[in-house]
């Protein structure tokens, strides 16, 4: 049985509740909007349940430790489709044996790490390609377009170091983002061109600024294009 659920990473905590609670033969869990059917699949639609995925998560940190929660939630965010059996089986794991959830020569609990390690490095890199440019109401915007969903894991990094300041972060490929206002985060979702008006001055005097401290003779373009990844380009400020 496939269990289909909301995209959100506590739609799955929420199947994975029912699967236990309801002893269902379940062989992975998907989200609805990249479901592709597959013949003589049986199918169970999994309704979203706060209490019942803040229970999930709160079993999995204390039979797992809080390091291998985070783990779940990175290969998660990942939205890779092989992902979707090696979640389910790791999880059932941690709550059926959770002495050998931290065997990572077993090929789930190896494919959820090996994809987990690779979602936190680009959050972490990504930390570093973010360009916010100011906006109406002092607002400070920032888009991305990261290969992972990893925006949310950005709330926390920068909360912390503009917490005066309230600023937006868009995932412009998932039309999702994170909106800071000084006091909180939150999640929002739109599209990018729904975003506010960014102020072209404030644009422009940091390009003037890129460009007055770049000096032409030390240009090392294929340096440039490894500590800098082409793909992270389209949404840098110095780079438009």
């Amino acid at each position: 049985m496939t269990l289909l659920t909301d995209p959100s990473f506590e739609g799955f905590l929420s199947a994975v509740f029912e699967a236990f609670r309801l002893k269902l033969p379940v062989q992975r869990i998907v989200a609805e909007d990249v479901y592709t059917p597959q013949m003589f699949e049986d199918t169970h639609t999994i309704a979203t349940n706060p209490e019942n995925s803040a229970r999930v998560w709160k079993g999995i940190q204390k039979n797992a430790g809080n390091n291998t929660a985070f783990m779940v939630q990175a290969a998660y965010l990942s939205e890779l489709p092989e992902m979707e059996i090696s979640l389910w089986e790791y999880v059932k794991e941690i709550f059926t044996n959770p002495e050998n959830a931290q065997n990572t020569l077993e090929p789930h609990t190896h494919a959820v790490f090996k994809t987990a390690n690779k979602v936190k490095a680009e959050s972490h890199n990504i930390k570093g390609f973010v360009r916010f440019q100011k906006a109406e109401n002092d607002l400070m915007v920032a888009v991305i377009e990261p290969a992972y969903n990893v925006v949310n894991l950005l709330a926390g990094h920068f909360a912390n170091r503009f917490p005066n300041m309230q600023w937006m972060i868009v995932d412009a490929k998932r039309g999702i983002g994170i909106h800071y206002d000084g006091r909180e985060v939150y999640e929002i979702s739109g599209d990018v061109a729904e975003i506010p008006k960014i102020n072209d001055e404030f644009t422009a005097f940091w390009k003037s600024y890129y460009k007055s401290a770049n000096i032409k003779e030390r240009k090392n373009p294929r340096l440039q294009r490894r500590c800098l990844p082409v793909k992270y380009w389209k949404h840098l400020t110095e780079m438009g």
